[in-house]
């Protein structure tokens, strides 16, 4: 470090914190009747938004990217920021016409900073649609941006409490939105949380806005906010979003929907800002394979596919569930494992004994490859399940020959045209 950095570092107040390095107690009773009730909360149409490496599509496709998520059986959404300026106002109204229009069960939430003017935005939307809306009020509370943004915990508390107050007045619900909570300590929390009593919140989410948390840190902040809240008799709905700076955010989603949390939120494919938010589409998996919720895997990966096209974010290869490879293996101990159960003629046990995501709920299939690095029993799959006789050893022989020759797994094709010659 040079002086010039020295100088500007010695000068600069200690104002990090963080949630992770706090232990808080759990209470086991009341965190068993909460754990995973909450909704997911679809945050694509906003926060997905902002990402320099997402297209920002039409309003037709908006409208069909909410089509699928109420197939996928999400049931609340952010769909917008309405007071960034007139043209998005005018879209977020098209959406929520659209929503009652098609009577979809979507409860709807749109964004905005404690600015009048954001909060005007929202609350016109819920009157010009007449809809319920939800408005997401947003400030950042950690010390770091206090600091940066020449903020005091005072002018915080006077914003949160106009915001507020314009909110009743227009009759829609407000959501306080803490930005950086997790780097927010526990005594300006402490200020903010008996606002939010004083002012009659009853809906709080807490925010891991730069992907700072662990999951031990995610527990920590929100037993210690219910416990808060709790403690003054105050009924309060908590909520989480997740950043992942650290690739941590669908751990710590999980966590908060674990501990109850009334809403998680998400976008499909983790879109958003920098490395993006948490995995809706991993969020609603891991859900159906706990055997919880509503949701339609084979609807999540059309959602998923959709939103590839028009938002121009290549699924990758080895993507959880939704990647071209996630059920392909060309291991010769793989492949007679699934051959083995293939022929026990059970679909369930073939996608178990190799995988824990079972491909038929998402309308695929497990695809055993012939490689150089396969044995005989890729060949016999392959034969078996393409109505060829597996039991032909000459004919395992040389498909198996030509893949150990080459580079790369045989095509279909090229499978054909050996069983051709050999035949």
């Amino acid at each position: 470090m040079n002086a010039h950095a020295r100088a500007a570092a010695s000068s600069t107040p200690d104002v990090r914190f963080s949630w992770n390095a706090m232990e808080v107690d759990p209470d086991p009773a009341g965190e068993a009747a909460v754990a995973g009730t909450g909704l997911f909360f679809d945050e694509t149409l906003r926060d997905g938004l902002q990402a320099p490496n997402v297209v920002n599509p039409g309003l037709e496709q908006k409208l069909r990217i909410v089509d699928h998520m109420v197939s996928s059986g999400i049931r609340a959404a952010d769909l917008g920021f309405p007071g960034s300026d007139p043209a998005a106002a005018r879209e977020c109204l098209e959406i929520a016409r659209h929503v009652a229009a098609r009577r979809h069960p979507l409860s709807l939430g749109y964004a905005g900073r404690t600015h009048p003017a954001d909060v005007h935005a929202i609350c016109e939307i819920a009157h010009q649609a007449q809809l319920p809306v939800d408005a997401y009020v947003f400030i950042g509370v950690s010390p770091i941006r206090q600091y940066v943004e020449d903020w005091d915990v005072a002018s915080i508390e006077r914003t949160i409490r106009e915001a507020v107050r314009s909110c009743d007045r227009e009759g829609v619900t407000f959501v306080l939105v803490l930005e950086d909570t997790v780097r927010c300590t526990p005594e300006v929390l402490t200020r903010i949380y008996d606002v939010a009593i004083d002012t009659g919140v009853t809906r709080l989410c807490l925010c891991d806005t730069v992907g700072v948390a662990v999951p031990a840190g995610t527990a920590a902040l929100i037993r210690w906010t219910r416990r808060h809240f709790a403690e003054r008799g105050h009924a309060m709905a908590l909520e989480w979003h997740g950043h992942n700076d650290r690739g941590l955010a669908l751990a710590n989603s999980m966590t908060a929907h674990a501990l109850g949390c009334a809403r998680v939120h998400g976008t499909i494919l983790g879109v958003g800002e920098r490395t993006g938010n948490a995995s809706l589409d991993q969020l609603v998996l891991n859900r159906v394979l706990d055997g919880g919720g509503h949701h339609d895997l084979m609807a999540i990966r059309a959602y998923a596919e959709y939103a590839e096209d028009v938002l121009g974010v290549p699924i990758p290869q080895n993507y959880p569930a939704l990647g071209a490879d996630v059920f392909k293996t060309s291991a010769g101990v793989h492949a007679a494992a699934i051959l083995k159960a293939h022929e026990k003629g059970d679909t369930l046990l073939k996608d178990a004994v190799y995988s824990s995501v079972p491909a038929a709920l998402l309308g695929r299939e497990q695809d055993v490859l012939i490689d150089e690095a396969s044995g005989a029993n890729n060949v016999r799959y392959w034969l078996i399940t393409h109505g060829f006789d597996s039991g032909d050893d000459a004919l395992v022989k040389a498909v198996l020959e030509k893949a150990k020759a080459g580079r790369g797994p045989l095509t279909d094709a090229q499978i054909r045209q050996i069983i051709a010659t050999v035949q």
